[in-house]
């Protein structure tokens, strides 16, 4: 959909490639937000790790293992290029030991140069951050005699700041009442709709009892009609209002003043925040249940059963691992109560069928089955967590999705994959809990062959992303009950438990540790987790930015936890490896000069906590006019925050009633300022162009004048007026940008000085999915 259908990109079956491998960073921020930009910062991040760590290896090891390594591997001909090649107290453990080293550094350093890059586009993303929400807090815990929209901010124009700095206050209503007959409502509009479907009116009458369209209609308008009374009573009254609230004001300065003042670690009378996005809220969670007690009590269960989860997989995870192999599969089944041994006839007469079954059954069923985990997780966080905003939820699923990944696809698995049973396995790891690493060391060095066949899989997987098959077949279904484009819009967005950013987010670090902990074992393995992150990065490229719909942004957030999960891999990395020398060399020192880097890589870790903080805009950076002084009691002109591009729909009142006042009208563009604190606010990512023929993808914004100003008020702007005041008549448009010509047969191109369509607007006239 979007520029794909509407004929932006070639029409050729590659014609995508091209586009996606000329998208930058900064583009694909400025399009689709900091988030899903910096998923695509870690992508290039783990390239660049590979190609650093896993290159001089390759060249060093591989042929170091084939030659003098002792032929330790026997017939298996990919592990002679492998650490499993290596005999027993070979000199090459002494190597390895070193080779320890090099990799937990040059991770490192990698890491460490990631901070420049993400404090620039941060700081960018905060100083770009659009009204309502650069000017907007969370107020939360609010008094019960201030827990109105007049009250609130009369607290905060009289009593904190002594003059007028607040817009607008919208106190948090209980809605369950109305949320019952907006449900109604959509029952009767959907039974409605589906009854007037063309030729399967008739069908669908009679699936549904005979019922007359007439009598749908009348019980349509009977519920939309309780919706529209209980949306007007509870906007009137104050009885139904709870603790929470969004102030707006002015200034964005006036804003960060407040949260400083009313810090969460404080411990004040309330409690202020920077609020998600307004479309971004789980407006359920400002609407509590029960005491504070009580939820603490829900949240305690919900990890509860988070752990729970853990536990049940682990039997699942263990039998998937004991079907991976054939001869696994042997030691677990036996000979099945045959005279003949079925395994040991099967691998005789055919060795091609059993290689195809070692080589995909397990990576397979084991792919599948970890695409469940994000689904449960999901449901815990979203019913007995209170997160306020789905892409807090995301974040709580990327951390516990990737701790779920790297035990059961990276320990789990390894323990499994023996010559044991899993009965025998299970046995032996609950009577002996302290020998798991000895034996993840003892096994580790012959399961590289599961790994490799895991990141291969990966491709596939790619692959399929690209289809977007699950939308395909989501609007196919429903085009058989909804016209095209009803169908279309309600096949989006793609399922946000598997493919949101907070699951992709831990599946490409799961990926990067899988590289990084065999790196050393099997060389060859980070040539085939670079090629894998090289199909993420062209595929995922395209998906945000042609195909996907816009998504809420936290922020950087899934970035910092990658790098982080990333670190937390290498210590995993060490262990391993500490472990694999003590046990293949005849000697304690190679061991000990490989876990001498601990110290090392726990200094770089907490040192990566300290520096990669997400900090907020600090005061000095919010300041109108290049003025040090705060000014808090003075009487200064406002200078109000705008954003020419904002929509005339955000605001922070709750969805469900009616539209405030400032959601009425879409604000007129004010005159361009040539500089100052408000220019900060509305800077404008440049026009980009591809170098084939493309149409591009941002329009240049209207009245800038230079690379920092855009369309703000004019530093003399007045106070707004106590009183309606005439409407003093709309200022002459600016002359517009002159734009690069576009392509002839661009559908949005409408010739020099035409500002071309945004992104979501081309997104809302795409055509097929």
């Amino acid at each position: 959909q979007g520029e794909a259908a509407e004929g932006a990109l070639p029409s050729s079956f590659f014609g995508w490639i091209g586009p996606s491998v000329s998208l930058t960073v900064p583009e694909i921020i400025s399009d689709v937000g900091l988030d899903r930009g910096m998923f695509i910062q870690f992508l290039d991040f783990a390239v660049r790790t590979l190609l650093v760590v896993g290159l001089p290896q390759i060249l060093i090891l591989c042929p170091l293992h084939y030659f003098f390594g002792g032929n330790a591997a026997g017939q298996d001909q990919l592990s002679t290029f492998d650490m499993a090649n290596v005999t027993r107290g070979s000199w090459l453990c002494w190597l390895h030991a070193g080779t320890v080293w090099y990799v937990v550094v040059a991770t490192q350093w990698c890491i460490t140069s990631q901070k420049k890059v993400f404090v620039q586009h941060r700081a960018k993303w905060l100083i770009e951050m659009p009204a309502p929400r650069a000017t907007t807090v969370l107020v939360e815990e609010v008094p019960e005699d201030k827990n109105t929209d007049e009250g609130l901010k009369r607290y905060f124009d009289e009593q904190i700041f002594g003059k007028e700095v607040v817009k607008n206050v919208h106190v948090v209503k209980d809605t369950s009442d109305l949320q019952n007959a907006l449900q109604r409502l959509r029952s009767a509009n959907e039974m409605l709709n589906i009854a007037r479907s063309g030729s399967k009116r008739d069908a669908v009458l009679k699936a549904i009892g005979g019922t007359a369209e007439s009598a749908l209609l009348a019980g349509q308008m009977a519920a939309q009609q309780q919706v529209e009374t209980l949306k007007q009573e509870i906007d009137r009254t104050d009885d139904l209002n709870l603790r929470s609230a969004f102030v707006t004001f002015y200034t964005r300065r006036d804003a960060g003043i407040v949260m400083r003042l009313f810090a969460l670690s404080d411990r004040e009378e309330i409690q202020v925040s920077l609020p998600p996005a307004p479309g971004d809220i789980i407006w359920k969670d400002l609407m509590p249940k029960g005491s504070k007690q009580a939820q603490t009590a829900r949240e305690t269960v919900g990890y509860m059963l988070v752990a729970l989860l853990f536990i049940l997989f682990v039997p699942i995870v263990l039998w998937i691992a004991a079907i991976a192999r054939w001869e696994s599969l042997h030691a677990t089944f036996g000979n099945l109560g045959f005279d003949q041994d079925p395994f040991a006839y099967a691998q005789e007469h055919y060795p091609e069928q059993v290689a195809l079954w070692n080589g995909l059954v397990g990576t397979v069923v084991l792919t599948f089955l970890m695409t469940t985990v994000p689904s449960f997780l999901m449901w815990i966080f979203s019913v007995f967590v209170v997160l306020k905003a789905y892409t807090a939820q995301q974040l709580r699923v990327q951390v516990w999705y990737f701790y779920f990944l790297v035990v059961f696809v990276l320990l789990v698995t390894a323990i499994g994959s023996s010559e044991f049973g899993l009965l025998q396995t299970v046995t032996f790891l609950v009577r002996n809990p302290l020998e798991i690493f000895p034996r993840l060391a003892e096994k580790m060095p012959s399961s590289t062959h599961f790994y490799l066949e895991y990141l291969l899989v990966q491709w596939g997987v790619q692959a399929l992303n690209i289809t977007r098959y699950l939308n395909l077949m989501k609007y196919l279904a429903l085009r058989n009950l909804y016209d095209a484009e009803e169908a279309k819009k309600m096949s989006e967005p793609e399922d946000q438990d598997y493919y949101g950013i907070g699951s992709l987010s831990a599946r490409a670090t799961l990926n990067l540790t899988i590289s990084l902990v065999f790196c050393t074992l099997s060389p060859l393995i980070s040539i085939i987790g670079l090629v894998n992150f090289l199909l993420a990065r062209v595929i995922h490229a395209y998906l945000f930015v042609y195909a996907e719909t816009k998504k809420s942004d936290l922020g950087g957030d899934f970035f910092v936890r990658s790098l982080l999960h990333t670190q937390q891999g290498v210590f995993l990395y060490v262990v391993l490896m500490t472990g694999v020398l003590m046990e293949r060399s005849n000697s304690w020192v190679p061991s000990a000069i490989a876990a001498t880097s601990f110290a090392y890589l726990t200094n770089s870790f907490f040192k990566f906590q300290r520096n990669f903080q997400l900090r907020e805009m600090g005061l000095h950076e919010l300041e109108a006019d290049g003025d040090t002084g705060l000014r808090i009691y003075d009487h200064q002109p406002h200078r109000e925050h705008t954003d020419d591009s904002l929509s005339a729909k955000e605001h922070y009142k709750q969805p469900e009633l009616p539209e405030p006042p400032e959601a009425q009208a879409r604000p007129q563009p004010a005159a361009a300022d040539e500089g100052g604190w408000s220019s900060w606010f509305n800077f404008k990512p440049p026009v980009r162009h591809f170098a084939m023929p493309v149409p591009q993808r941002r329009a240049a914004p209207v009245g800038s004048t230079g690379s920092l100003a855009g369309g703000t008020a004019a530093s003399s702007a007045p106070t707004p007026p106590a009183a309606p005041a005439a409407a003093p008549a709309p200022p002459a448009p600016p002359p517009p940008i002159p734009a690069r010509p576009a392509s002839p047969d661009s559908p949005d191109a409408g010739g020099p000085g035409v500002p071309r369509l945004l992104p979501e607007e081309r997104r809302e006239r795409g055509g097929c999915i």
